[in-house]
């Protein structure tokens, strides 16, 4: 295995084990080592009596090894099955552990695993990342058999005359990854003896050439509050590679390392990059969005669900701290008026008299009397006059008194009506920051 290879934590793992062959071998071999696993199986009920035959089998293999042995059932019923089930045990498995303290939750994925992935993703156009295949660990995720191939462990389970289940819908050429195993592989192990290996092996290889790349890109790539954002200034001075990369490290930041961006979607990006004028938005996976920002940023953030709101309920503002939707708003009254402090963007001075104020997101149809302009603005408009991203507009908060009048756009304009003059009595000071 490759337990010291890659210096996975096996003190006391949570073992994934569905009855096939390769979790068996894992919890068989981990015993061995002497350490102290705890089982979860996962019946996704998907196969009948089949499937509580699966988890008897796995409950009696583990009363006879002295193991703890946790089962969970689960209801399914999406349009992909395969994938929903997957994310299903990896929430759970990841939940179990965290609750009690468990060092990893191990899988039993094999090197035969990573050639197929590798062949799918190169098949589906991925970069680097689909290419480097599947990673020995990857946060609390750790595979211990990923350097074997699956022929190894028949053999080992062979001379331990361990018995395991089969799943027969590994057999049925329904689903892409079965084909590739029982059509392609064979027959790249025809042409070229060794080819499972060199495919696996390559995939090790080029996983230390994306931690490479990884740190090349690092600097350009970062977080702001729940955006993740890509300078193209930074941007254009990388090679064409890099700047691929770049794009498909900031989607994987977001969304996460489990998924990647096609070849046609990195470069669906990289043309959006190319624009200059305005904010233009492109759609991605993963409910996942694109948005080039005149020409200064990329930034990749979240759609709204289906079905959501255009915008969020009102809340009221009150005297002290308070977050509303990724802001944090501080609140409180003060003596007099600090021009140089109200210069700021993230604050704004108000007469405490035009309240109660309330916070919301800003809306289409709403007007300001922007300070000192002498007439009235919509509010979508004044964002755009300040170069305000168009996908950002309605993401942007004001304060507004109960009349719903624009007091405040959170750093920008204040309303006329609201401003503290000489006779103003009593004085609201607000400042505002993102929350990361």
């Amino acid at each position: 295995m490759t337990v010291a290879r890659s210096g996975l934590d096996l003190s006391r793992p949570l073992l994934m084990v569905s009855g096939g062959p390769d979790s068996v071998a894992m919890l068989r071999a981990l015993v061995e080592l002497g350490t102290e696993p705890v089982v979860l199986h996962v019946d996704h009920g998907l196969r009948g009596e089949e499937s509580e035959e699966d988890a008897a089998f796995v409950q009696s293999l583990c009363a006879g090894l002295g193991v703890a042995c946790e089962v969970r059932r689960i209801s399914l019923g999406g349009s992909n099955l395969q994938e929903e089930a997957r994310e299903e045990r990896y929430r759970l498995a990841e939940a179990y552990a965290q609750e009690h303290g468990l060092s990893a939750v191990a899988t039993g994925h094999t090197a035969d695993d990573v050639a197929e992935t590798v062949l799918m993703n190169l098949a589906r156009g991925a970069g680097l990342r689909g290419l480097a295949g599947i990673p020995p660990t990857r946060g609390r995720v750790v595979r211990p058999l990923i350097r074997h191939r699956r022929r190894d462990v028949l053999r080992y389970l062979k001379h331990l005359g361990q018995p395991y289940r089969t799943d027969p819908t590994n057999l049925t050429p329904k689903y892409a990854r079965n084909r590739i195993r029982m059509e392609v592989l064979p027959i790249l192990e025809e042409l070229y003896p060794g080819a499972g290996d060199n495919i696996a092996h390559g995939a090790s290889l080029l996983r230390e050439d994306l931690e490479v790349l990884e740190g090349l890109v690092a600097g350009v790539v970062h977080r702001r509050g729940e955006e993740v954002v890509v300078p193209l200034d930074g941007l254009g001075r990388m090679p064409p590679a890099l700047r691929r990369h770049a794009v498909r490290r900031a989607y994987s930041t977001l969304v996460g390392e489990e998924t990647s961006l096609d070849s046609a979607a990195v470069e669906a990006v990289l043309k959006l990059a190319r624009k200059s004028e305005g904010t233009r938005t492109l759609s991605l996976p993963e409910n996942a969005i694109a948005a080039m920002r005149y020409g200064e940023e990329l930034a990749f953030y979240y759609g709204p669900e289906p079905g959501a709101e255009s915008f969020a309920g009102e809340q009221d503002l009150l005297v002290g701290q308070q977050v509303f939707q990724g802001w944090l708003i501080n609140a409180r009254e003060v003596r007099g008026y600090d021009p140089e402090d109200a210069a700021r963007p993230e604050v704004a001075y108000l007469d405490a008299e035009g309240g109660p104020y309330r916070v919301r997101m800003a809306r289409e149809g709403d007007t300001i009397r922007p300070l000192g302009l002498g007439g009235t603005k919509k509010v979508m408009r004044a964002m755009m006059d300040r170069k305000v991203p168009k996908d950002s507009r309605r993401g942007t908060p004001v304060v507004v008194n109960a009349a719903g009048r624009v007091a405040w756009i959170l750093l920008g304009e204040i309303g006329e009506e609201f401003k503290v003059s000489g006779t103003t009595e009593r004085t609201l000071r607000l400042e505002v920051e993102e929350t990361p």
